[in-house]
């Protein structure tokens, strides 16, 4: 599960953007590190909005949260089973 943006306080993960937001298919969105905006979405959107918000994002973090860490992640797509080479 490829999580987009994680949120922190000190040691601790206070927000996070995952699979469990971006592929919901429920209503109600319990993820606060996108606001909303990655919810339903589909990984391949939820990455699009979230290279798209990010410098938004962490601009509004910082200036609501000085105390918290707002990470976004590199989004990587490894190879589980290379196919073999013939």
């Amino acid at each position: 599960m490829a999580s987009l943006v994680v949120v922190r306080s000190g040691g601790d993960v206070v927000a996070v953007c995952d699979a469990l937001c971006y592929d919901a298919r429920h209503a109600t969105c319990v993820c606060s590190a996108c606001g909303g905006v990655n919810h339903g979405a589909g990984y391949d959107q939820a990455v699009a909005n979230t290279r798209r918000l990010h410098a938004e994002w962490l601009e509004r973090a910082r200036a609501e949260h000085p105390d918290v860490v707002f990470e976004l992640g590199d989004v990587l797509q490894l190879t589980l089973f290379p196919l073999p080479q013939e």
